[in-house]
């Protein structure tokens, strides 16, 4: 979503996250599934966004017969997964797409993977804020000293340029400091900077849709077509929304399934223990039905 509509009210959905500044945290890890069971719904949320939750889910509706390779599609650099345990108990197959800012497509291939990345700082996950952003260009898109002096001919270094550009700096006002940042971001979505926004979507999949607070916004992926009120999009921020490098399955640590159409396939379970269990280790496997 262009960041101009948060300016006055996105405080609201931050301050009640509690976010901080996230980077990769190494370290052990539970088995999939347990680290946060029987945790209260407010535990769970803070623990995902305080600290990326190394257990990452990710659906998408795909021409049949397309072949899955990596997290997200050839080319890009980096794709969008949501916190696994965020999703236990299992959705249905046409309610889970919808917290991720997507739909269910019954004439689609279903393609479900769940990553655990054994190397946390190559997989380079982090929460999906506008500063989070800014900062994983830097990393994709190296400069060499100087490059913004002028405008580089690439796109990609130029969106580099630009997110050096950024600063956060700290304020004892949070609108002003939310402010700056949207501010900031708002300018992406100008005439003058169409290309840079284009990259994004091409290389990260930030779409108009993207709201930059960690969040992504359900019901939003008709949103060029049905508009939004703010009130709408506060409310519908519930799901923490990450941004991984566009790893092979396998070395994501993803197992995979993709499920062609089938009568029922929408009121089927999603269930991450099933993708799990069944789903193919770093590859995608093909199966019949949904449990």
């Amino acid at each position: 979503m262009k960041a101009r509509i948060f300016l006055g009210f996105v405080s609201a959905v931050l301050l009640a996250s509690g976010c901080a500044d996230h980077r990769v945290v190494t370290g052990g890890t539970s088995p999939p599934g347990t680290s946060h069971r029987g945790s209260a719904p407010v535990v769970v949320a803070d623990s995902v966004r305080e600290s990326e939750p190394n257990d990452y889910m990710r659906v998408s509706f795909l021409t049949p017969g397309t072949p899955v390779t990596s997290i997200a599609r050839p080319g890009a650099l980096r794709g969008f997964m949501t916190a696994t345990e965020l999703y236990s108990p299992p959705l249905t197959v046409k309610q889970y797409p919808t917290y991720s800012g997507l739909v269910d497509d019954d004439t689609r291939m279903l393609v479900a993977m769940r990553c655990r990345p054994s190397d946390e700082e190559k997989a380079d996950a982090v929460l999906a804020t506008w500063p989070n952003v800014f900062a994983a260009v830097q990393r994709d898109v190296p400069l060499a000293p100087r490059e913004c002096d002028s405008t580089p001919p690439e796109t990609g270094k130029q969106m580099a340029c630009f997110a050096k550009t950024f600063t956060d700096t700290a304020q004892t006002n949070v609108p002003t400091s939310l402010a700056r940042t949207f501010s900031y971001a708002e300018l992406l979505f100008h005439g003058d900077h169409v290309a840079l926004a284009k990259w994004l979507q091409d290389q990260y999949g930030i779409y108009p849709a993207f709201a930059g607070t960690g969040y992504s916004v359900k019901d939003s992926y008709s949103i060029n077509e049905k508009p939004m009120t703010s009130q709408q999009i506060l409310v519908k921020s519930v799901s923490s929304e990450y941004l991984l490098k566009n790893l092979p399955l396998a070395d994501a640590g993803c197992r995979c399934i993709s499920v062609d159409p089938y009568p029922g396939r929408s009121s089927a379970l999603l269930d991450p223990e099933f993708i799990w269990q069944e789903g193919g280790d770093g590859v995608c496997k093909k199966i019949d039905h949904l449990p």
